[in-house]
C-alpha cells in the first residue's frame, strides 16, 4: 500500500511541486491553455500538495483566504484511490485553521458528484471556464 505525505505552504514555497501536477491534468489532459491555468492568483493562495512513497507530487489543490478553493488535480495513475478525498479533507483543515465559515469551488461537471457525496450543494447555473463546463459549489463549515 502506498504511503502518502503533504505540505502546505505558499506558491513560492510549492510552486515546483504544483506545476507538474496541473500542466499534466488540466493542460495536456484538458486542453486548457497554460496561459491561464497558471495565474496571479497562485501568489494569493495557499496551496497544498500530496506526494507518493517516493517524494513525487501526485495532487494539488490551492485555498483563498475567503474560502474558494480550486485548481484541484489529481494525477491520471493515481485516481480512484481515495486521493481526492484526502486533498478535500486537507482543504477541510486548512478552512478550519483560517476559521472559514464556508467552502466554494467552480467544479467541473464531471466532478459534481464527488463534491456533492463531500457535502457540497450546487449554486446557479453551470458555466463555461477555459472551455469546459462548471457548476459553483459551496459547503458550509
Amino acid at each position: 500500500m502506498l504511503r502518502f505525505s503533504s505540505k502546505v505552504g505558499s506558491w513560492s514555497e510549492l510552486k515546483a511541486d504544483c506545476k507538474p501536477v496541473r500542466l499534466a491534468v488540466f493542460v495536456n489532459e484538458q486542453n486548457v491553455p497554460s496561459a491561464i491555468e497558471l495565474d496571479e492568483l497562485d501568489a494569493h493562495y495557499q496551496h497544498i500538495v500530496i506526494f507518493d512513497d517516493t517524494e513525487k507530487p501526485i495532487a494539488t489543490a490551492r485555498l483563498s483566504a475567503d474560502g474558494k478553493f480550486g485548481r484541484m488535480a489529481v494525477l491520471k495513475p493515481y485516481r480512484l484511490q481515495g486521493i481526492g478525498k484526502q486533498l478535500l479533507n486537507l482543504i477541510y483543515g486548512q478552512a478550519t485553521s483560517l476559521q472559514l465559515k464556508q467552502l466554494c469551488c467552480h467544479a467541473q461537471l464531471t466532478a459534481q458528484v464527488f463534491y456533492e457525496k463531500n457535502g457540497f450543494l450546487c449554486v446557479g447555473e453551470p458555466i463555461q471556464e477555459a472551455g469546459i463546463e462548471h457548476i459553483k459549489m459551496v459547503k458550509k463549515l
